[in-house]
């Protein structure tokens, strides 16, 4: 009796498997690469809207105190705290406030007091005459960013 041989495979020779290995280790280090940046991209991102944000906010509240106020005063060699004097007819008086890393508002009129921003790192101001130059820093994460704000007081 004889048995026939077939040229049937029963498996993978190494160099198959091998080539296998390396492309599912190729696409698994694309999709890695992939979703790390996504996550990355979009931290950073966040960060960026945040402190973009927090500048933004100030800003309008500065803006809005100043074109009120007909006085500045802050404390001599420190910024903060500083204060817009909408004079005696008006009888309101913005002060802001530096704690933590928090930039606050307080309304004198009503005691209300808010927090204009939250990722304060830094507030210089300089009066020259009837303007007031404020720069903010912000920074939240790895993103740090500034703006400069020329408030024109109130001339009755």
């Amino acid at each position: 009796m004889r048995f026939k041989i077939s040229n049937l495979r029963n498996g993978y020779t190494l160099v198959e498997l091998l080539v296998v290995m390396g492309l599912t280790t190729i696409v698994t280090g694309v999709l890695v690469t992939v979703i790390y940046q996504f996550y990355t991209v979009t931290s950073l991102g966040n960060a960026q809207l945040a402190v973009d944000a927090d500048l933004r906010n100030a800003g309008l509240w500065l803006m809005r105190d100043g074109s009120q106020g007909q006085t500045f005063t802050s404390t001599p060699g420190v910024c903060v705290p500083f204060a817009f004097n909408a004079g005696p007819q008006r009888g309101v008086v913005y002060t802001y406030s530096f704690s933590g890393s928090t930039l606050s508002r307080q309304d004198s009129s009503t005691g209300q007091v808010i927090g204009v921003a939250r990722r304060v790192t830094g507030v210089q101001c300089q009066q020259t005459g009837r303007s007031v130059v404020i720069t903010l820093t912000s920074a939240s994460g790895n993103v740090s960013d500034s703006a400069t704000f020329t408030v024109a007081l109130r001339v009755d």
